[in-house]
């Protein structure tokens, strides 16, 4: 038969998981719902802006786009403008050659997991790629692994914080409990 303590202590334990559980994040991963230009598409000429939205909020680290040329040169124009679920990568100014533009991004899912995906789209009737399509991709996703991964403290998911610290304040409660139920039998 459980003594008071026992149920005290597990009555204790519940109530902590009861306040952490809410806190999880949850399992799946958030994923690109819409692209802009799409994925293959074939455009009379270049856009000023490529738009990638996903399923939920991304966490504002380790977001990378990069958008190539043919030749493996960078088209992008600034820096990404991130809002919400929405990414915007401006792109250089607007043409109207046969060119093919190769997509590189990676961002961190409100979950605290790097996501990714390549595709190109064509202006024109396009270009085969001369450069090495696999080099913008692992330099890029290389950069974008750093920043996910948290180089620095300020990069810790919260939801990581408040896990742990319910873990730490059930195990305190837990040792509490344990003393004194051990002080009252002695």
């Amino acid at each position: 038969m459980p003594t008071p303590t026992t149920r005290r202590t597990a009555a204790l334990l519940a109530a902590g998981a009861l306040t952490v559980l809410p806190l999880l994040p949850a399992s799946a991963h958030d994923e690109l719902t819409a692209v802009s230009p799409e994925p293959g598409s074939v455009l009379t000429t270049a856009p000023e802006e490529l738009e990638l939205t996903f399923s939920g909020e991304v966490m504002d680290i380790g977001h990378q786009v990069l958008v190539t040329d043919s030749e493996g040169r960078s088209v992008t124009d600034g820096p990404l403008e991130s809002e919400g679920n929405r990414i915007v990568q401006p792109l250089t100014g607007a043409g109207t050659d046969d060119e093919t533009y190769r997509v590189v991004w990676r961002v961190v899912s409100g979950d605290g997991h790097p996501i990714e995906g390549t595709f190109t789209y064509d202006v024109g009737s396009g270009v085969e790629p001369t450069a090495d399509p696999s080099a913008p991709a692992e330099d890029s996703a290389e950069r974008a692994q750093g920043a996910a991964d948290g180089a620095s403290p300020g990069n810790v998911p919260l939801w990581l914080v408040a896990v742990a610290g319910g873990a730490v304040a059930l195990a305190v409660l837990g040792l509490v409990s344990l003393v004194s139920s051990r002080r009252r039998k002695g």
